[in-house]
């Protein structure tokens, strides 16, 4: 019979589920939580207890308050990413017209 490694081949320890270390679970459920915050940030304000409804079944731990807790960085990300799409674009509109 096989033993079961205890440790990875260069040479650290593995531990916690699956090999991976409760931080990286922790980490791994923060960015399930800022997933469903984006979902719901893409419907209308109306809509969004649906959407959280309708993914909390795939991420029991996306509680409301947990969803909270990370909505402000994630809105700042999305207006980001918008600000920066908008900068490319000018940049790409300004290229084509200087050819």
């Amino acid at each position: 019979m096989i033993e079961r490694p205890t440790a990875w081949p260069d040479g650290s320890p593995m531990g916690g589920e699956n090999g991976y270390p409760p931080e990286w679970h922790e980490w791994a459920r923060e960015c399930e939580i800022k997933y469903v915050a984006r979902q719901m940030l893409k419907v209308p304000q109306a809509q969004r207890r649906a959407v959280h409804a309708q993914w909390v079944k795939r991420f029991p731990h996306a509680t409301p308050e947990r969803v909270k807790s990370v909505w402000n960085e994630v809105v700042e990300e999305e207006r980001a990413t918008r600000q920066r799409n908008k900068t490319q674009q000018k940049r790409h509109n300004a290229t084509k017209t200087q050819q």
